[in-house]
């Protein structure tokens, strides 16, 4: 089965595009469930029954696991017994009988102000490494970056001159996503490129990656979250602060301090409006973009 799996992951990769964070999501999925077949003598795929997969579906609920990570796993398997079956490897798709759970649609958390103060205004080591710190922190406030945007983000994403990151919407799209960040943004990002960045590179010349780990190499997404929560802490922040987090109260304090939320959705890369306006409540206008991203001057 293995083998199926890694024939799957590189269709993924190589023919859907899909980005390589998916694909490893799908690979540790299915390798899960894998497992939980080959304890049951099931080896191969054609091997899988409508009631095995009754039955790792039971052990998630068994187990525990959120509903959103219930979700992504049936997502998963859907997608891999349909790719099964349209190469021919099996004739019937027993992953048909998953019916996903319903989620509760919750209002995203929100900072105040006041905790945002907290969280930016505390002090960072006079270092390399306390230096992107600051420089990461701002700017997620600043643009509301998702995190995987954030650790992907590369020198030519910067510019410098208009004090804005320039971002591909999609794969398919030849228009830039234009998001401006504020003074304090910026001083942070110029004095960690100018300063710090290059020490972290240490001889890696040839990367591009703007926000490097202590051994000069590209930082991971769970390096990221873990790097919040040691500021969130050391803040005296009592509630659990996330990149999601700070990327909703960016668009919140937006909107609240006069932006549009059409403009909003632009900055994000959000297809739906809807998507911001189940949240936000107030929306006001602005003649210049670049003016409410200034929050933090």
């Amino acid at each position: 089965m293995k083998k199926q799996i890694n024939e799957f992951v590189d269709y993924l990769i190589n023919v859907k595009k899909s980005s390589q964070n998916t694909a490893v999501s799908y690979k540790r999925d299915l390798e899960r469930m894998a497992l939980f077949m080959e304890k049951r003598g099931i080896t191969d795929v054609t091997g899988i029954t409508e009631d095995a997969l009754s039955s790792y579906s039971a052990s998630l609920y068994d187990e525990h696991f959120a509903t959103s990570s219930i979700i992504r796993h049936y997502t998963s398997i859907k997608a891999f017994f349909r790719y099964m079956v349209e190469n021919g490897n099996i004739s019937d798709n027993p992953a048909l009988i998953l019916s996903a759970p319903k989620v509760e649609k919750t209002v995203p958390r929100v900072l105040s102000t006041v905790e945002v103060e907290y969280l930016l205004s505390q002090d960072y080591a006079d270092s390399p490494k306390g230096k992107r710190d600051r420089a990461i922190m701002e700017l997620l406030y600043a643009t509301g970056l998702k995190a995987s945007e954030l650790v992907d983000l590369k020198m030519s994403n910067i510019d410098l001159s208009l004090g804005c990151l320039r971002l591909k919407r999609n794969s398919a799209s030849k228009r830039d996503r234009l998001i401006p960040y504020g003074k304090k943004a910026k001083d942070a990002l110029n004095d960690y490129l100018l300063t710090s960045r290059s020490v972290l590179l240490s001889g890696n010349n040839d990367d591009e990656t703007v926000f490097l780990n202590c051994n000069g190499r590209h930082m991971s997404r769970q390096g990221l979250w873990k790097l919040i929560k040691t500021y969130v802490k050391k803040a005296g922040v009592k509630s659990d602060i996330t990149p999601f987090t700070l990327r909703h109260s960016f668009a919140v304090h937006l909107v609240d301090n006069g932006a549009d939320v059409a403009s909003v959705q632009e900055m994000m890369g959000y297809a739906d409006s809807n998507t911001i306006s189940r949240y936000i409540t107030k929306q006001k206008k602005t003649e210049d973009p670049f003016e409410w991203a200034r929050i933090r001057n």
